[in-house]
């Protein structure tokens, strides 16, 4: 015998049916990206306890819980409910629904109120089908692909595009040439990235340690840092690697030691391989995060350390973690307001993460106004669209001052 209303809560409702639709709803919309077509399966309303005479005994109830589905179908034209008739002793044939169909992935988006995501997904399912057929095969992907800002999306069809036309390039992650895209973009994107390459069907390297690695690009080894010796006299050969633990001591010999005077540390590789000869200095060669590590390095926390990278969240992040972690002498080579706004026609959109205040302690106060400067957009301005004549000029100075 059913219980009245306490049976008749445990029937599925309206409301069930959204938040089923709701949890299904990234994979319908992806389905109808594919196919047109596809059919979007029915909804069983189940009843639990329903019988001919529980509905006898709790008309009013039951009537009013079937009202909450036809009025629901009342409102939304592409939804279809399925039926099963009761025979009953004092109310004659009942009607009660079974099941809910939505027949177009329209109606679904309009019941979870999500319309404009389904036209903003076929939007950038055709741009990107326009940019290569096998595109088609991101459907999957739409909800990273309609949360991205228009201009980052047209430079992901371009890199796309230049990539399913001319194959895959023989370089570092950092050196593809596609217009309007700075060289953090494919990195920051990697979640589209790698399935975009599988269905542009590019070769990688499976062997590969890395993600860049395994989809085809130059892999940098971030086990090892690169070494120049700018002076010419301080290393046996001008340009090495070190493995991490190696370079934990100073790699110039004792006898060669007093002429070290300074380090430099860029995060740019085509800037550091130009570099010019510089009395008295090595030059490394920084690879991002993984500069960090210079920072247990003891032979460095007294040496006068000239470090030079983009001006962004992450840039600032990592001269203030560096000095945190020990390095007192460090000065930074550009860094500043001064040069932000010399070459403002350079800025983009800065997508790393900004830090919490206290992670910004131990910049100078000239690195903490151009960090402000920049995180108000949030903007970025790439070490390597800095003339390199300036720099190089910069370091002279720098040279100078350590004599």
């Amino acid at each position: 015998m059913m219980h009245g209303v306490t049976a008749i809560a445990r029937w599925k409702s309206p409301d069930d049916f959204r938040n089923w639709l709701s949890r299904r709803f990234n994979s319908l919309v992806a389905a109808e990206l594919r196919d047109p077509n596809a059919v979007i399966d029915p909804f069983h309303i189940t009843t639990p306890e329903l019988s001919a005479g529980a509905v006898s005994e709790n008309f009013a109830a039951v009537r009013a819980w079937a009202s909450t589905w036809t009025d629901l179908a009342a409102s939304e034209a592409a939804l279809e409910l399925g039926y099963t008739d009761w025979e009953t002793r004092n109310f004659g044939r009942v009607r009660l629904p079974r099941t809910a169909r939505v027949s177009s992935i329209e109606g679904v988006a309009r019941l979870l109120g999500r319309t404009r995501d389904v036209r903003a997904a076929r939007e950038r399912a055709r741009s990107l089908s326009r940019a290569d057929a096998r595109l088609s095969r991101l459907a999957e992907q739409w909800p990273a692909l309609i949360a991205m800002e228009p201009e980052e999306f047209a430079i992901l069809c371009r890199f796309l595009s230049q990539i399913g036309a001319s194959g895959m390039l023989r370089m570092r992650l950092r050196e593809v040439p596609c217009a309007g895209m700075h060289t953090k973009f494919l990195e920051q994107n990697r979640a589209l990235l790698v399935p975009a390459m599988a269905a542009l069907e590019m070769s990688g390297d499976p062997e590969a340690r890395s993600w860049a690695g395994k989809l085809g690009f130059i892999e940098d080894d971030t086990r090892q840092f690169e070494v120049r010796d700018l002076d010419g006299g301080l290393l046996p050969y001008p340009h090495l690697a070190f493995p991490v633990t190696q370079l934990m001591t100073c790699p110039v010999t004792e006898t060669n030691r007093s002429a070290l005077r300074g380090v430099v540390i860029v995060e740019n590789q085509a800037t550091f391989r130009a570099l010019p000869a510089t009395l008295g200095a090595l030059a490394i060669f920084g690879r991002g995060d993984a500069v960090r590590l210079l920072g247990k390095a003891p032979w460095l926390t007294d040496c006068p350390l000239l470090y030079a990278g983009d001006l962004d969240h992450a840039g600032f992040l990592m001269v203030a973690g560096l000095r945190r972690d020990g390095l007192r002498q460090l000065e930074t080579a550009l860094m500043d307001s001064a040069t932000a706004l010399a070459f403002k026609d350079y800025w983009v959109s800065d997508m790393s993460r900004p830090g919490p205040e206290h992670a910004y302690s131990g910049l100078t106060n000239e690195e903490r106004s151009a960090q402000q400067l920049m995180a108000a957009g949030p903007w970025r301005l790439e070490q390597e669209r800095i003339p390199f004549d300036v720099w190089v000029e910069h370091l002279r100075t720098w040279q100078r001052s350590r004599k």
